[in-house]
């Protein structure tokens, strides 16, 4: 009886396998009515609608522990009903399962939409970024462009007018070559070395009130002439402004470069370069490094500008920009994206007449002039 019982209990395990992993539970005696409270529970009738063929598992179990119940066979009775609530815990954890990658799924979804949402609000800020900036430039040569009252003729300040005029001119000289590097055909562009032309002989022989009101305009009108390039050029729409913040980060990282800005792009002053006509040998090093860095950002163009602490022949120094653009080539830079300005003594930046100063103006400026 023992043997026969022994083999039945051997036979149910068997089967527990076969339909779903029931020996895994560890057997002990269950009664039907636990198996009845398990089924009469909320919880088992939404894990009839959830997950159906489980539940259908559990319910084949518990019609053969009722059957071997009615046979009197109490063993496997309790061997089946064990196996109907292993077949419930099952559907348990399949439900639980199905749930968390529903949740899962969800969340997902979730996620891509707010990334989504995200990129597109990271587009409109940029672009709110370049119109904002564009708006900058443009109120800044309409506060230019407005003239104050005429200045008038004053003989004992005439030639300190004359020297603001000149240093206007050189600078307005500076933002429309710039402006040609950018976009050579841009409106304005090419009208604009006529126009300097005829400042220059203005400032010479006009009254120094008409000098300094004509070199005002006219830089307002170079900084027109820069702003419609950066629109007109090739890249405008597919540039990026972020750009320029990226080369002057570059460049302020580096050592030794304390790179500035101004309406042109970005400007790395290096001083003593000359020995005479001729770059010294450090020059040249760092001149072929800033090479290597137009290389590496191609939409700038590269303005070379000569400054000197007093006035020089322009033979000189149109020697040292071509030293200057010579380097930059050899480094890397495009030829014809490099231009050579010669500013002379026009743009002072310490007192001319301050002989403990005045050193500080022989400069040599390079300029990323940003589209």
């Amino acid at each position: 009886m023992i043997g026969n019982a022994l083999l039945r209990t051997a036979a149910s395990l068997a089967l527990s396998a076969a339909l779903g992993g029931c020996a895994t539970v560890p057997i002990h005696v269950a009664s039907l009515d636990q198996l009845e409270q398990i089924r009469g529970t909320p919880a088992a009738k939404e894990l009839a609608r959830r997950v159906p063929e489980y539940v259908a598992l559990a319910e084949r179990e518990r019609a053969l522990a009722l059957q071997a119940h009615a046979a009197g066979d109490d063993v496997e009775a309790s061997l089946r009903a064990e196996c109907a609530i292993a077949a419930y815990e099952r559907a348990v954890a399949v439900a639980r399962w199905a749930t968390a990658e529903s949740e899962m799924t969800d969340a997902s979804g979730a996620l891509g939409v707010t990334r989504d949402a995200q990129e597109a609000l990271d587009a409109t800020r940029a672009d709110l970024e370049r119109k904002a900036d564009e708006l900058a430039r443009r109120a800044q040569v309409a506060r230019e462009r407005t003239l104050p009252a005429p200045s008038g003729d004053a003989p004992e300040r005439d030639a300190a007018r004359r020297t603001a005029a000149r240093s206007m001119a050189a600078e307005a000289r500076l933002l429309c070559a710039a402006a040609r590097l950018i976009a050579p055909g841009a409106d304005g562009v090419a009208a604009s070395d006529t126009e300097l032309a005829t400042l220059a002989r203005k400032i010479d022989a006009g009254p120094s009130g008409d000098a300094i009101d004509g070199a005002t305009r006219a830089r307002a009108h170079c900084l027109d002439v820069l702003t419609r390039a950066r629109r007109a050029s090739a890249s405008h729409d597919q540039r990026d402004d972020a750009g320029t913040d990226v080369l002057l980060s570059e460049l302020s990282d580096a050592k030794g470069w304390s790179p500035s800005r101004d309406e042109r792009g970005i400007v790395v002053t290096l001083r003593e370069a000359y020995r005479g006509s001729d770059l010294t040998d450090e020059a040249t090093g760092k001149l072929r490094d800033l090479g290597r860095v137009a290389s590496a950002h191609p939409a700038f163009g590269v303005q070379v500008v000569v400054h000197d602490a007093a006035t020089a022949k322009d033979s000189e120094d149109a020697k040292r920009a071509q030293a200057a653009v010579a380097a930059l080539v050899a480094g890397g830079a495009t030829a014809a994206r490099v231009d050579s300005q010669l500013a002379g003594a026009r743009i002072p930046i310490a007192d001319p007449a301050d002989p403990r100063s005045r050193a500080r103006n022989d400069r040599l400026d390079i300029v990323f002039v940003g589209p």
